[in-house]
């Protein structure tokens, strides 16, 4: 277990959470922002590329599935990643039965915490598709809106959300 917050804790992904996994990832409704749903067989590409991150140490790539403690249900994952623009990015994803109940605001807020405890980085980065209320909403309660920007692959403009170490 890499961190724990009140309802959820934070571990490795691992195979077995493929079926979870591939729920969230075929999901249109959890895709909507992001890319195609996808098939079994991408899932399971998918899966085994972010556990290959592990592993991998010239790629600063870390997605860690997000557990709930009540029951250890696979209700989606959360990590950071040096983008492209070699910011460091937070993401979060959750399994769609598992929205409105504020565990992206608790993950979200784990993650930074998290981070900023157990790691040398300073500055944070996120992005929410400018349509995507759920995340824009848990992202404007956590980070400092930077701007919109761009989507060189989603149509339209995503919102830029960054923190620093010492806060807003």
């Amino acid at each position: 277990m890499l961190f724990q917050t009140r309802r959820l804790y934070v571990r490795e992904l691992d195979p077995s959470d493929l079926p979870g996994f591939y729920d969230m990832q075929r999901n249109p409704n959890v895709m909507r922002y992001l890319k195609a749903p996808m098939t079994p067989a991408e899932a399971q590409r998918e899966l085994d590329r972010f556990i290959g991150y592990y592993r991998d140490s010239s790629e600063f790539y870390r997605l860690w599935a997000v557990v709930r403690l009540a029951d250890t249900a696979f209700i989606g994952m959360g990590g950071v990643y040096r983008n492209q623009g070699a910011e460091y990015e937070i993401a979060y994803r959750l399994r769609e039965r598992y929205w409105g109940q504020g565990f992206g605001s608790e993950i979200g807020a784990g993650l930074i915490d998290y981070l900023f405890t157990s790691t040398q980085l300073e500055v944070l980065t996120a992005y929410a598709h400018e349509h995507n209320a759920g995340s824009i909403a848990i992202l404007e309660r956590l980070m400092t809106f930077s701007g919109k920007v761009e989507s060189d692959t989603l149509k339209g403009h995503e919102r830029k959300y960054t923190l620093k170490r010492s806060g807003k």
